[in-house]
């Protein structure tokens, strides 16, 4: 029996918790020995699991299934599963994988509110940028949101990133980001516990989110409401020992009552990607990227379009020049990725 088989078999075995397989796939020389006789390993439930298991025949379709999507099967013994995800309470005794990024990298995770401002998803894009072009992998959850933005911000850096489903890999979810999904597979990596055609339930997302934590070697929550599920994230990090860090908002917003919490927990509090650099990787060197090249009023224009997103109505307003000049300038400072539109007519910048 090959070995592979065998780990997924005992991996979706219910009779016995995450944390005694991990026990029992450590204590045996071969997983295959448990289905292949009685050795005394297991007892009750979870022997007569193991003796009346009949699903051979789906795991080796999901397995060929897998090999025409170019993924791949890692189990916790082989030498490419993560030390870092190794060393958690709880670690899934296999993972499915598609991308060709090693999962033994640097890695900050990035995570917030589904339903984030288009300034939380600017900032989320710039940290994570600036992380992948330091080398740093960004890990998140594929999510509307924060998450997104961060895998589309490593991806603009130098293609560093992990997005953990909590669903197979034949899924996308949400559907809307499916190019994105796309990418990261192409360039970063796609990762999860789930095999084919196991649905993005609910109860999987929390499951999920300890190996976005389990990966990295700090937590960043950015704009997380009281009862986010970024939170758990956050937590989880601080149980393994990692660096967990937030943004504050504003007191008046709901959507900041997570992250404005994690800070008067104790949460490592970050306005500039320098503290997330020396809290994680103390000793590496943000280097800044060169200035945009802007004329006279490109950057006057420039100026007025700050962090926070502003219509085009004010911009015009606050410049003082004519609605047609100010059109085209916002749209060179667009073609020069200094800025960008957003929906209803606001711009933010980059």
């Amino acid at each position: 029996m090959e070995e592979i088989r065998a780990f997924i078999a005992f991996s979706r075995l219910r009779s016995i918790s995450r944390s005694a397989k991990r026990q029992v796939a450590e204590g045996v020389r071969h997983v295959a020995s448990l289905f292949e006789g009685d050795d005394g390993t297991l007892s009750g439930a979870a022997r007569q699991e193991i003796f009346s298991f009949k699903g051979w025949g789906d795991i080796d379709s999901e397995l060929a299934a897998l090999r025409e999507r170019g993924a791949e099967v890692i189990t916790i013994k082989d030498n490419t599963y993560p030390e870092l995800l190794k060393n958690i309470p709880d670690p899934p005794l296999v993972l499915y994988k598609k991308g060709s990024l090693s999962l033994e990298q640097n890695a900050v995770a990035i995570v917030g509110s589904r339903r984030a401002s288009e300034e939380s998803m600017n900032l989320s894009e710039k940290i994570a940028d600036t992380l992948s072009s330091l080398g740093i992998t960004v890990i998140s959850g594929l999510a509307r949101g924060v998450d997104a933005a961060a895998h589309r911000g490593a991806l603009t850096g130098s293609g560093k990133t992990i997005a953990v489903l909590g669903c197979g890999l034949d899924i996308c979810y949400p559907w809307e980001n499916k190019r994105l999904y796309q990418r990261v597979g192409e360039e970063g990596a796609v990762l999860t516990e789930y095999g084919l055609g196991e649905r993005p339930l609910a109860y999987h997302f929390p499951e999920r989110n300890r190996i976005i934590a389990g990966l990295s070697k700090g937590v960043l929550v950015i704009e997380a409401a009281k009862k986010s599920g970024s939170l758990i994230t956050a937590r989880l990090g601080a149980e393994y020992g990692r660096s967990v860090m937030a943004i504050p908002g504003s007191i008046f917003s709901e959507e900041y009552t997570g992250t404005n919490a994690l800070i008067k927990q104790g949460a490592k509090l970050v306005d500039s990607i320098e503290d997330v650099i020396a809290e994680c990787f103390p000793g590496l060197t943000v280097i800044r990227k060169k200035p945009i090249d802007l004329d006279g009023n490109e950057d006057y224009i420039y100026s007025i379009v700050g962090p926070r997103r502003i219509h085009v109505d004010e911009v015009i307003e606050k410049s003082k020049m004519a609605a047609k000049e100010v059109m085209a300038i916002l749209t060179v400072l667009e073609m020069k990725d200094a800025i960008r539109e957003v929906a209803g007519g606001f711009y933010i910048r980059k």
